[in-house]
Order: structure tokens, then sequence, then C-alpha cells
């Protein structure tokens, strides 16, 4: 049993090592003119070259904090959770410093994630009755709980596109992991996810409103690495065979894991769908994400944070709260709810479609107004040209 002040220190510790490190990776930064040039992509939508080395001080606050707070026998398989994590970092930072090809970053994932799930063991061994699926086949569960992992790494990456969404939204899905896994009686976990989540915190303060820093790909992939694993295991230590309890401290447990990541998984979902329907590939970045459609609606990078963090908090809330209802039937719900967000966006696009229209109808009906009006100009002045012509001819 380890003691709540254990749990605040890691927090508060992670924190303030973050706070400390970034400022000297900004400063290396400016000296090695390592930045995220907007000039080099259309797409971006930052107006200045801003360093992309938060992932750094992320990663090292975070380590550092995790392996002083957890001994081995809280979380004996941490071994392979750090070596995994260093190698997606790594993977990270050279697609930072020098874009990776998509199949080496993929190739990259899927050996991180095989190591967990093979070495370490964590994985999904059920579907609690998804699709009438209960217990599946261990190969089926190796490759699954692998691209799943890799699933959602792409999916915190993908979440990166505005200042302070990755960081807020991890911060909320890490505490709240940090939670229920104290809850749990899980400390080694409950102190990964809360040292995360302090480390996280530390770098929101640089990267909220206009950033000095951004996270770059080797702190998304590495945090959306961590999260994986986090969802797994709350997943399968929240069986009831496992806990040895009928009721345990959470139930409809898929569902509540898919509504604590609600945003990274519906924003990959819903641009992977979009792409596919345009005849596009889903690997070709473009504008359609979530936060990309808040800022079309008039939003800053604060307002559309707030919205998105809102939402999650707002799911999180409604899964924790009907989560007797089972795991199919909080699935829909959450859904339902995915979808009217975007249906709320889409009809933001349909009333800017028909304001177009109608805008473009009133400029068509001024220009033949105009061209009205210049026609029976030129009638007046050629009948008067005329009736002058007629007075000195008779003259």
């Amino acid at each position: 049993m380890i003691d709540i002040y254990l749990v605040i220190f890691s927090f508060l510790f992670s924190c303030v090592i973050t706070l400390y490190a970034v400022p000297s990776m900004i400063k290396l930064a400016y000296q090695k003119r390592l930045f995220d040039d907007p000039a080099l992509e259309e797409r971006k939508i930052h107006k200045y070259r801003t360093p992309n080395l938060g992932g750094i001080a992320v990663l090292t606050s975070f380590a550092f904090t995790a392996c002083l707070c957890i001994s081995g026998n809280l979380l004996p398989y941490a071994n392979y959770i750090f070596a995994s994590g260093l190698l997606i970092f790594l993977v990270g930072l050279k697609d930072d410093l020098a874009a990776l090809n998509p199949y080496k970053k993929f190739l990259a994932q899927s050996i991180t994630a095989l190591i967990v799930v093979y070495f370490a063991d964590i994985r999904l061994t059920s579907f609690y009755g998804v699709f009438g699926i209960q217990d599946i086949h261990p190969v089926v569960s190796y490759l699954f709980s692998s691209l799943l992992i890799v699933f959602i790494i792409n999916a915190f990456n993908l979440i990166d596109g505005i200042n302070g969404l990755l960081g807020s939204v991890s911060v909320i899905v890490s505490l709240t992991f940090g939670y229920v896994f104290f809850r749990m009686e899980e400390h080694g976990l409950a102190l990964l996810a809360i040292s995360m989540a302090g480390s996280i915190l530390g770098f929101l303060r640089y990267n909220a409103g206009r950033a000095r820093i951004f996270m770059g790909d080797a702190g998304a992939y590495t945090i959306g690495f961590i999260i994986s694993v986090l969802a797994i295991q709350f997943i399968e230590l929240n069986k009831a065979q496992d806990v040895g309890l009928a009721d345990s401290f959470v139930q409809s447990v898929p569902a509540v894991a898919i509504a604590i990541l609600i945003i990274p998984i519906f924003d990959t979902l819903r641009v992977v769908v979009i792409r596919l329907s345009q005849g596009k590939s889903p690997f070709i970045a473009d504008r359609n994400h979530l936060h990309h459609r808040l800022l079309d609606t008039g939003m800053n990078h604060t307002q559309a944070t707030l919205v998105l963090s809102g939402f999650n908090l707002l799911i999180i809330g409604f899964a924790l709260s009907f989560q007797h209802i089972g795991t199919v039937e909080l699935l829909l719900f959450i859904g339902l709810m995915a979808l009217l967000m975007n249906t709320m966006l889409w009809l933001y696009d349909v009333r800017q479609a028909i304001m177009q229209s109608q805008a473009q109808a009133a400029d068509e009906a001024d220009s033949e107004k105009i061209y009205q009006l210049r026609d029976h100009a030129r009638e007046m002045a050629e009948g008067a040209l005329q009736q002058y012509e007629e007075k000195q001819h008779q003259n």
C-alpha cells in the first residue's frame, strides 16, 4: 500500500522538472535552429518558427520521476515499458529532426508494440461481448493488441495540431487513469499515469495560448504509447475474474476506456472515413480534424482546446455515471454523442454554404441591376443624342 503523498509528490515533482527543463529546450532549439517552420508546409496553421523539442523535456521528467517513485514490486514489467517508450521516443525525435518514411515509422511503432505485448504480456484477452465475442485466441490477442497500441500512438499524434490540445487531453486522460488505478490499488500504474500527467502539465505552461514550444512527434508518440499501455491494463485488470469481485470498481470497461480516449479515437476515425470517402489515402494530411473545423468556425486555439477538452470530460463523466447499463449499450450512447458533435459541425458547414450561396446570389442580383441600369443609361443617352441630332438637322 502506497501513501497518497507519494502520488502527490510524483505529480508535483514531474511538473516542476518540466517547468525547469522546457526553457532549456527552447534556448537550445534557437541556438541550433531546430524549428517547426510553417513555410515548409502549406497546411501549417502557426505563423512563426517554433521549437518542437518539448517531447525531450516531457520524457525526461516523466521517466526520471517514474523510475524514482515506482519500485520493482509495484510494476514488475516496467523495464519493458521504458525500453519500448525509449524506442518510440527516438523514432519520434528522428521524425522531428528529419522526416521519416511512413512505412519506417509504422515498422518502428509495431516493434514497440510487440515488445510490451509479447514480453510484458500487456494485451487484451477478451472483447467483453462486443460483436458477440468474449475470450479471443492468443494469436488474435497479440495482433489486435499490437495494432491497438499503434493506433493510439498515431491518434495522439494527430490531435497535436493546435496549441494546448494534446497537452490538455493527455492530462485529462492520464489523471483519469491515475485515479481509477489508485482506486483499484494498482499503485504502479497509478504512479505511471500521475507522473505522465505532471510532466505534461508543466509543458502546458509553455504550449498553451501563444506557444513558445511544440511537443513534437517525440512527445506525442511517447504520450500515446504510455496511454495505450494504461488503457489496455485498465481493461484487463477490471475483468471480474482478475479482481476477484463480481462487481468490480468499473463496469462496462471497454466502453469507459473508449470514453476516456474519445477525442483522439473519434478524431482519427473521423478523418480516416472522410479521406476514404473522398477517394484519398488515409495517410495524407489535411484540415479535416476536429480542431481545424472548430478554428474554421471562428474560434482561436484556446477556445477550440477548451471545447474539445470539455467534451472529453463530459463523455468521461457520462460513461462513469451510466456504466451499469452494459458495454454495448454504453458504446452506442458514446457513439451517438460523438456523432451529435460531428452533426453540429456539419450543420455549421451547411449554414456557411447557404450563406455563401445567398451572398453569391445577392452579388449576382446586384450585378444584374448594375447591367440593367447601364443599359438603361445607354438607351437614354442614345435617345438624347438622337433628339439632339434631329434638332440640329432641322435647324
